[in-house]
C-alpha cells in the first residue's frame, strides 16, 4: 500500500439502502472535494459543518445525486489525514458513480482495512484498538460488542502498557548496574525487581486465562448436540432456534454433516451444532458423518448428550457418556412426553460429578424453555465482571512467547551475577509484547491483520 495515495471506498454495507457513505482519505482529499462536490451555498468545506450540495460525475459537470458533505481535517480525523465523506442515497449505481468520480479526480480504490491501517500508522489507534473496530463490526451479540468497545477504548492496551512500564523500569535498573560502578549507584533492590517481574507475569497469565471466555464472547459459545440417531437432536436444536433449519425424519442417519446456527440467548451468542447420530455407520457417507461428529465434539465448549427417554439405554449410550462425562456436558432426556417421568434407575446410570441433567420434549416444548435458560446462564458465566482479556490467537501467541524469557529473567534478577542475561531476556519479552499493540515494520504481518477488515474500514 502507498501511504501517499489518496484512497476512496464505500464505508457502508453493500446493497441498497436509504443512505450510503463514500469516504475519501489522503493529502489530495481537498482537491478531490473541489472537483466532485458543488455546495448549494457557496463557500469552502469547513470542519464541524455539514454542507448540502450536489455530487458530480467524473466529467466534473454532470450531477449524480444530492448529497451531504462532511469534512475532517487531518490530523483530527479517523485516519489522521484529510477526510471527505459524501452521504448519498443508498443506490449501488450512485455509489459506483461517486467512487468513479473520485478516482477520475486522482484517488484510488482502498484495500481491505486500509482506512484503519492508516489510523494505526498515523498514531490514531494502536493495533489492539484497530482489531477492536473489526470485532465491534462483526459482533454477533451484546456481550461481544461490549468486549470490543472496551478494547476500542484502550482497556486492553492499558493492560499491556502497565506490564511494559514495569519491565522497562526493571530493565533500566539492570542496565544502569552494568554501565555504572557500585560507587555511583545506590544498592540494587533485588526484591523490588523480582516483585515487578512477578506482577507482570501474573498480569499476562491473567490475560491468557481469560482467552477462552473472551473468544466465546466474540465468536459465541459452541454447543454440540450428540447422541444416537433418532434421539431427537435435530428436533431439539430446531426448538431452540425457533425454526425448521434442521432436517427431522424418523429414518435413522438423516443428518449427514455438522450443521451450525447461531442463536441469541440472553444477549449471548450460542453456536448450536447438530451432528450425525453416533452409531456403527451404515455406508461410507454415514461413516464420514460420524467421524466428523466426533471431531466437532473435541472443539466444543459445551456438549449436550441427547438420550431417548422412551427407550432403554444401551451400550452405545453408556459408551458415549463415558467419553463425555469428564468434560463440560449436559445429559438431556428427550421425548419425556412419551414416558411422563424418567425412571430413577435410568437417571442413575448417567450421573456424575459436575454432570447436569435436563428432562424435556422437543416435540411438545415441555422443559425446553428451562433448558434454554440453563444454556443462557452457562454462556453468561463468562460475563460476570467481563474482565479485560485477549481474544485473538495472535495476542495469545505473543503473550506465551513473552512469558518464556520473563520466567527466565525472574530467576536471574535476584542477584547481580547474571544481570546481562536478565537484560537480554527482558528485551526479548518487550519486543514480543510490543508486536501486540504497535505497528510493526513487517508489511506481511500488517497485511494479514487488516485483510480481515471490510473495504470501507
Amino acid at each position: 500500500m502507498y501511504r501517499a495515495d489518496t484512497i476512496v471506498a464505500c464505508a457502508t454495507a453493500a446493497g441498497r439502502g436509504a443512505i450510503a457513505i463514500v469516504r475519501c482519505s489522503g493529502r489530495d482529499a481537498r482537491r478531490i472535494a473541489d472537483r466532485v462536490f458543488s455546495a448549494k451555498i457557496e463557500g469552502p468545506l469547513e470542519v464541524g459543518r455539514v454542507r448540502l450540495g450536489c455530487a458530480l460525475a467524473a466529467d466534473g459537470h454532470t450531477p449524480v445525486d444530492e448529497v451531504l458533505a462532511l469534512w475532517f481535517a487531518g490530523p483530527h480525523s479517523f485516519t489522521g489525514e484529510d477526510v471527505l465523506e459524501l452521504h448519498c442515497h443508498g443506490s449501488p449505481v450512485v455509489v459506483e458513480l461517486l467512487i468513479a468520480s473520485m478516482i477520475a479526480a486522482g484517488a484510488r480504490s482502498a484495500e481491505r482495512g486500509e482506512f484503519s491501517r492508516r489510523a494505526v500508522l498515523n498514531g490514531k489507534l494502536d493495533l489492539l484498538q484497530a482489531e477492536a473496530v473489526a470485532d465491534l463490526i462483526d459482533a454477533k451479540m451484546a456481550a461481544g460488542a461490549r468486549a470490543a468497545w472496551k478494547q476500542l477504548q484502550g482497556a486492553l492496551s492499558d493492560e499491556f502498557a502497565a506490564v511494559r512500564s514495569d519491565l522497562v523500569a526493571v530493565l533500566a535498573q539492570i542496565e544502569a548496574d552494568v554501565d555504572f560502578t557500585d560507587d555511583e549507584l545506590p544498592a540494587a533492590d533485588f526484591g523490588h525487581r523480582s516483585e515487578a517481574l512477578c506482577r507482570s507475569i501474573a498480569r499476562l497469565e491473567g490475560l491468557l486465562d481469560g482467552f477462552a471466555a473472551s473468544r466465546r464472547q466474540r465468536e459465541g459459545l459452541r454447543v454440540v448436540f450428540t447422541g444416537k440417531p433418532n434421539a431427537g437432536k435435530s428436533s431439539l436444536v430446531n426448538r431452540l432456534l425457533g425454526t425448521g433449519r434442521m432436517i427431522v425424519s424418523d429414518e435413522p442417519g438423516t443428518t449427514r454433516d455438522v450443521v451450525e446456527e447461531t442463536v441469541d440467548l440472553g444477549g449471548v451468542a450460542l453456536v448450536l451444532a447438530d451432528t450425525a447420530g453416533i452409531r456403527d455407520a451404515v455406508g461410507a457417507a454415514e461413516g464420514q458423518a460420524v467421524a466428523r461428529a466426533r471431531e466437532t465434539l473435541e472443539d466444543a465448549d459445551l456438549r449436550v448428550l441427547v438420550l431417548d427417554a422412551s427407550a432403554q439405554p444401551d451400550a452405545s449410550d453408556l459408551g458415549l457418556f463415558e467419553e463425555l462425562k469428564e468434560r463440560d456436558t449436559i445429559v438431556v432426556w428427550n421425548k419425556a412426553d412419551l414416558v411422563g417421568e424418567v425412571p430413577r434407575e435410568k437417571l442413575r446410570e448417567f450421573e456424575g460429578p459436575g454432570i447436569e441433567v435436563a428432562t424435556l420434549s422437543a416435540r411438545t416444548g415441555q422443559g425446553c424453555a428451562e433448558f434454554a435458560e440453563r444454556l443462557s446462564s452457562l454462556a453468561g458465566r463468562d460475563r460476570e465482571g467481563e474482565p479485560v482479556a485477549i481474544s485473538r490467537i495472535r495476542h495469545r501467541a505473543a503473550v506465551e512467547r513473552a512469558l518464556e524469557p520473563l520466567n527466565r529473567a525472574k530467576a536471574l534478577v535476584i542477584s547481580d551475577r547474571d544481570c546481562e542475561l536478565a537484560a537480554a531476556d527482558l528485551r526479548e519479552a518487550l519486543a514480543e509484547l510490543a508486536a501486540v499493540s504497535e505497528a510493526v515494520d513487517n508489511e506481511e504481518v500488517l497485511d494479514r491483520i487488516f485483510s480481515e477488515f471490510c473495504i470501507g474500514k
